[in-house]
This record gives C-alpha cells, sequence and structure tokens, in this order.
C-alpha cells in the first residue's frame, strides 16, 4: 500500500514539477525563511532536505551546511534541483520511510511540507530519528487536523510556528 501511495505522489509532483514554484514558491519561501531565521546561528557539518522539491532551500541555506543531501520522490523535481544545486549538495531519490543513510550521521535535518499526520508518519519520524546524531537540530513541518496528537519525536519541541490552520513548522534538537 505505502508503495502505491508512494508512486502516486512521485507521479503528482512530475506532473507538478514545471509549475511548482510559480504554485507554491511564495509558500513555501516564507516557510524556509523561518527555518532558517531559527538555525542561522548555526553550522552544520551534515544537512539532510526530507522533501526537498526543487531544491529552494538548499539553495538559499548554503551557508549554513558544509554538506547537504535533498532527498525527493519525484525525480522532476530532483532534476530542478540538480539545476539549483551546489558543488557540496547530493540528491537522492527516496521515501521519507526509507532514508539511505547511515545512523547517527546528520547534524541537520529539514522536512518542510512533506510529513502528514497517517500512518506512515511513525516510519517517517523514526527514520529522521535513526539518521540524526545527538544534539541534531530538527525543522520538520507536519499537516494534521487539531484533534490529532503530535508524534513522540516532535513532543519534545523547542519552538513552533503555525504555518497555517493545517500546517505546523516544529523546531527541535535530540536530546538522545
Amino acid at each position: 500500500m505505502e508503495e502505491n501511495d508512494d508512486r502516486e505522489v512521485a507521479e503528482r509532483y512530475n506532473t507538478l514539477s514545471p509549475s511548482y514554484n510559480e504554485l507554491y514558491g511564495q509558500e513555501q519561501s516564507s516557510k524556509h525563511k523561518a527555518v532558517i531565521e531559527f538555525i542561522a546561528d548555526e553550522r552544520f557539518k551534515i544537512l539532510v532536505d526530507v522533501g526537498c522539491g526543487p531544491g529552494t532551500f538548499l539553495e538559499s541555506a548554503q551557508e549554513l551546511y558544509e554538506y547537504a543531501i535533498g532527498i525527493d520522490l519525484s525525480m522532476s523535481m530532483l532534476k530542478a534541483a540538480k539545476r539549483r544545486r551546489t558543488g557540496k549538495t547530493d540528491l537522492v531519490q527516496a521515501t521519507s520511510r526509507l532514508l539511505p543513510i547511515k545512523n547517527d550521521s546528520v547534524n541537520c535535518l529539514v522536512s518542510i511540507s512533506t510529513l502528514r499526520a497517517d500512518p506512515s508518519l511513525r516510519a517517517s519520524t523514526s527514520e529522521m530519528k535513526r539518521i540524526c546524531r545527538k544534539k541534531a537540530v530538527l525543522a520538520v513541518s507536519l499537516f494534521q487536523h487539531p484533534e490529532n496528537d503530535v508524534p513522540r519525536l516532535l513532543a519534545g519541541t523547542e519552538h513552533s510556528s503555525r504555518i497555517s490552520a493545517r500546517e505546523t513548522v516544529h523546531f527541535l534538537r535530540l536530546s538522545d
């Protein structure tokens, strides 16, 4: 079932890719700005952007990291990100539920407008926690209905910012 969901999401974003910035660029830019403002005082050896889309966050945050990995399901989005990327960025096609990154290796993880409060959320947040080092900084937005619980990983949120009636960005630092 999840594999079919991934395929549908990838196909939707492959189709949307040519007009993505026109449709969502301004909205995403304000989210990226909030994340950059939160993490701007830090520099990261390895940053991962899960759901990197056309790579606009990676491009605008490039002064904050030594090396970055952009991950997305959509090959068309990754092709758009490739046009923006610097030499210190790699791009990988993958799902947030199976991140092809070794344990405890990431200093900062960003995931904007990717996660939903649905059955796949537990697997995605577990993967994010698995790849992050102790004291890693996470900036993760979550689409959810107000009656849904915030997942355990995000319960330790240091700061959160409501972006819309259905999306909140959670900022946290892993303690263990």
